[in-house]
């Protein structure tokens, strides 16, 4: 089908439809207020669903609050506005973070050069006079507000986060497709990347331990899974790799076509693919303990593996209704495994392979026929 060109006419009706969909307004907030706003959850959203995690370290955050004592120049945040006086951060995270934490005394200021005086102290640690300094200085914010004439604030959102994250620290492949696909889906995946039993299998902190009124502790920011979303790729892997026809094309295309299929994925259902999800992670630690995605390398030291999560976990799902009889033969199912695993060419179809479509079948097959055999 040839595509016609489009007419002066046309362009500009577009121009002008396009120009009445946003619009902007610009406001100056005095630093104590925005840790009002954040504590009132009803006026300020510092991480929706499509925002990256805090990846800012301390040294990072103390030298943004010696910036504003110096009363350096201060980007400004970018915030939406999808209902009234209700805003979303759209880009100043990082910033708005590091406000939050230092006024709420959970940040103590470390590596300063101008202001080494302050090192080691939190905001009540300041002088009063520095005190009513820094409440003085102000954070600049634009507000997006989508008019009845705007396309849908979902596309709206996305279109305007990857636009202005193009700069600054790159974003990951998991960080952006939760922006570019933000949906009930993508929220679900946050979820289930809390579940007690899957964090304890990868070493993470409990998010029920750590995340409390949005507030992570430190050692749950630091650990390096949570921090760049790769607990939630972890949990991607799982749905996009369980239906073998859709295992084509490289891994990013696997995990962004799993994304994007399920952009209008209603409740219901994301209560059953919750569900299917918290079972396979069950069944993989009631089978192998807290060693279930460990691979023994080669010299003999034991270390979690993405590419063995796979194949355990979507074996545990193709094989679930045989669970019972798995579980009860589960030390000879381990022994089998380890056996395999202690092959170089099973070791190496594991962990050594590229993560081509073809070595991922081959993967996932390698330990279902594990569990196949046994039973």
């Amino acid at each position: 089908m040839i595509k016609t060109k489009a007419t002066n006419k046309q362009i500009e009706q577009k121009y002008e439809k396009e120009d009445r969909g946003i619009s902007l307004e610009r406001n100056d907030f005095l630093l104590p207020q925005i840790l009002d706003f954040v504590n009132q959850k009803q006026w300020m959203n510092l991480q929706p669903e499509y925002q990256r995690r805090q990846v800012w370290d301390r040294k990072k955050q103390s030298q943004f609050i010696e910036s504003l004592l110096m009363n350096l120049p201060i980007p400004p945040v970018f915030l939406f506005e999808p209902e009234y006086n209700r805003y979303e951060v759209m880009d100043g995270q990082q910033r708005l973070s590091a406000i939050v934490a230092f006024y709420s005394n959970r940040l103590k200021l470390i590596g300063l050069e101008q202001w080494s005086e302050l090192n080691g102290k939190e905001y009540s640690d300041l002088p009063n006079k520095v005190q009513r300094g820094l409440d003085r200085r102000r954070l600049s914010a634009v507000v997006l507000q989508s008019t009845p004439n705007s396309r849908k604030d979902d596309e709206l959102r996305r279109i305007v986060f990857e636009r202005l994250n193009t700069g600054g620290q790159k974003l990951n492949a998991q960080e952006l497709r939760n922006c570019i696909f933000a949906s009930l889906f993508a929220q679900l995946i946050v979820e289930l990347a809390g579940d007690p039993i899957f964090n304890d299998l990868w070493e993470i902190p409990r998010y029920q331990d750590h995340l409390i009124n949005d507030q992570v502790s430190a050692e749950l920011a630091e650990n390096i899974l949570f921090k760049r979303m790769v607990d939630c790729e972890l949990v991607l892997r799982f749905f996009a790799f369980r239906d073998k026809k859709l295992i084509k094309g490289s891994v990013k295309s696997i995990l962004d076509n799993c994304m994007e299929s399920h952009l209008s994925t209603g409740p219901d259902t994301l209560v059953t693919l919750a569900n299917i999800f918290k079972s396979r992670i069950k069944l993989a630690y009631d089978l192998f303990g807290l060693s279930a995605f460990k691979i023994k390398e080669l010299d003999g030291t034991e270390k979690l593996s993405q590419p063995f999560y796979d194949a355990v976990v979507v074996a545990c799902d193709r094989q679930y209704e045989n669970r019972k009889r798995l579980i009860a033969k589960k030390t000879t199912l381990a022994r089998k495994i380890k056996a395999i695993v202690a092959n170089v060419e099973s070791y190496e179809l594991i962990v050594g392979r590229a993560n081509t479509a073809e070595t991922i079948k081959k993967r996932l097959n390698l330990i279902e026929n594990c569990f196949v055999e046994v039973l």
